[in-house]
């Protein structure tokens, strides 16, 4: 049997993640009934900021699906924020993860 290895596990994530902004597409990025808004809800929000480097966004999405599959409780570790950049760099180092990732923020960007 054969192991899936990181950057596969990178490209399912993403994905996983452009599946899930497809289907978000018809809602709003914010809730009104005073509940916090989920991960994607919150990606949607940063997506909206004009000015916010691509850099930053792209960093941004991929702390979120990180956090999602990790746990929210380690984002709060100084290292994830070291682990974020270093799958960030093994995704932009791909052409097929980074045209994904290129997709997913064009996506979010353009909704």
């Amino acid at each position: 049997m054969t192991g899936i290895g990181a950057t596969d596990q990178v490209l399912l994530l993403l994905r996983e993640q452009l599946q899930r902004s497809d289907r978000a597409k018809g809602r709003a990025a914010t809730r009104k009934d005073g509940r916090p808004a989920t991960p994607q809800q919150r990606i949607e929000a940063l997506a909206a900021v004009a000015d916010l480097p691509e850099r930053d966004f792209r960093r941004a999405l991929v702390r979120s699906l990180l956090s999602e599959r990790l746990g929210a409780e380690l984002v709060a570790d100084p290292a994830f924020e070291t682990v974020t950049g270093e799958v960030l760099k093994m995704i932009e180092d791909s052409d097929e993860t980074r045209a994904l990732l290129d997709r997913v923020t064009q996506d979010f960007r353009a909704g």
